[in-house]
């Protein structure tokens, strides 16, 4: 079983008017199900310097998540806690999780913040690759207009709204995401969460070198707190080496990462987050049909059954199963 906490399938449906229940994409339903998915986090993600009106943008991806999981009710549910995935699994059903990528949704407001919690949405990753009112995402290097690279930023974090919204989150039961976040923004979050957090979709920085994976420090730090990471499978998030082989996402690659993850954070800190449909690149496995083919890499390199379990499902749950409500 799997449970993958960050995927950006529904914007491109949205985007490429196409269906869930079977696509071109990395994620659609029949492939989650070749893959043994009990739960798919869905990640409504809006771009705020190509959206003027995110807010009115992410309840159009929330209708059309409702509309596509409806209509294959069969197979798959909206799962708003930790029971209804446990009545999912017991009804053979997939979990659709509803999650925003991109604070700036709420628009500066916790009535918006509330709404959408009433609509379901269950965890949010406060930044996008923008400051927005709630902090700031990594520094942004450019020359001559253009982007360049991003670096650490270990000045600027979350701004007083951005306090605001987290107190509010935990109040509420939502889970905090830290993915895209500026370092000391992660580190405001570690010294203030009085719940587990996640960083649904980053890797460790001491592998690959790119500041949206995670310090040694921040990982030592957050799973000292019960948190979570999830493997991004992105390839520039996995290996910072290209320079023989094509660039795209190797198994290999893929175990490695874990391995150190969980050298640093421990067997209850690493899981599953594939950011699926949301970059541009291969992977050796194609996509979500083939996602098992990791474990099947984990068993080769002498991880326990009991290790496997914790990063395909069981880390993620016990997150969900503590933090929502």
């Amino acid at each position: 079983m799997t449970a993958d906490l960050h995927c950006d399938t529904i914007s491109e449906i949205y985007r490429k008017k196409l269906t869930l229940k079977e696509n071109n994409l990395m994620i659609d339903i029949k492939k989650l199900k070749n893959s043994n998915v009990i739960l798919q986090c869905f990640a409504m993600f809006t771009c705020i310097s190509d959206i003027s009106a995110p807010y009115k943008y992410v309840n159009s991806l929330i209708d059309l998540y409702e509309e596509e999981i409806k209509k294959n009710q069969s197979e798959i549910d909206f799962a708003k806690s930790y029971d209804d995935i446990l009545k999912n699994i017991d009804n053979k059903k997939i979990s659709a999780f509803l999650t925003i990528e991109e604070g700036e949704a709420i628009e500066g407001s916790i009535e918006k913040l509330e709404n959408f919690y009433k609509r379901g949405v269950r965890m949010m990753t406060l930044t996008w690759n923008f400051e927005n009112s709630i902090g700031f995402g990594n520094k942004r290097i450019t020359e001559n207009g253009e982007f360049v690279r991003y670096v650490p930023d270990l000045d600027n974090g979350l701004k007083p709204f951005g306090f605001e919204v987290v107190e509010k989150m935990e109040e509420l039961g939502m889970i905090i995401d830290v993915s895209h976040l500026s370092d000391a923004g992660i580190y405001d979050i570690i010294d203030m969460a009085k719940k587990p957090f996640v960083a649904s979709h980053s890797n460790a920085r001491a592998v690959c070198n790119h500041v949206r994976n995670l310090t040694d420090e921040m990982i030592k730090k957050m799973a000292d707190r019960g948190c979570i990471a999830g493997l991004n499978f992105y390839p520039e998030f996995l290996s910072g080496d290209f320079s023989n082989r094509e660039k795209k996402a190797y198994i290999e690659d893929a175990v490695e990462m874990l391995k150190y993850m969980v050298k640093v954070g421990g067997g209850e800190f690493a899981a599953l987050g594939s950011d699926y449909d949301g970059f541009d690149g291969t992977l050796e496995w194609k996509d979500a049909s083939g996602t098992e083919s990791l474990i099947d890499a984990m068993e080769r390199e002498g991880f326990s059954q009991s290790l496997i379990e914790n990063i395909t499902y069981k880390n993620a749950l016990r997150v969900i199963k503590e933090v929502v409500k």
